[in-house]
C-alpha cells in the first residue's frame, strides 16, 4: 500500500470514530432528554453560547453543523428519534429532507 494510500485509510478510520463518538455523545443526551434530566431550553442556550465562543474556521465547520442541526431540533420540539435521525443525517453526510 502506497503511503497516501495509508494515510487515507487512516483518516477514513480516524473519522468514522469521530462520526461515532459524535452520535454517541448525542444519543446521551437525548436519553437526558427524554428522561427529564435536561431542560432542552437551558440546553439549547448553553450550545448557542459554545458556538458563539467558537471561531469561524474551516475546522469548526463540521462541529458548527453538527451542533446548529442538533439545536433546531431542540428549538422545535422534536421527539427523542427525531433529534437522533436528523444527528445521523448528518453525520453521515448531510440531511436528507425536513423531519
Amino acid at each position: 500500500m502506497s503511503d497516501v494510500s495509508a494515510d487515507h485509510a487512516t483518516l477514513g478510520a480516524e473519522f468514522d470514530f469521530l462520526k461515532g463518538h459524535i452520535a454517541a455523545t448525542m444519543t446521551l443526551i437525548h436519553a437526558l432528554i427524554d428522561q427529564g434530566a435536561v431542560d432542552r431550553v437551558a440546553l439549547d442556550r448553553f450550545f448557542a453560547g459554545f458556538i458563539d465562543q467558537l471561531p469561524h474556521t474551516r475546522q469548526t465547520v463540521a462541529l458548527r453543523a453538527v451542533i446548529e442541526q442538533w439545536r433546531q431540533g431542540l428549538v422545535d420540539g422534536h421527539d427523542v428519534p427525531q433529534l437522533n435521525r436528523r444527528v445521523f443525517e448528518l453525520v453521515k453526510g448531510g440531511l436528507k429532507g425536513d423531519a
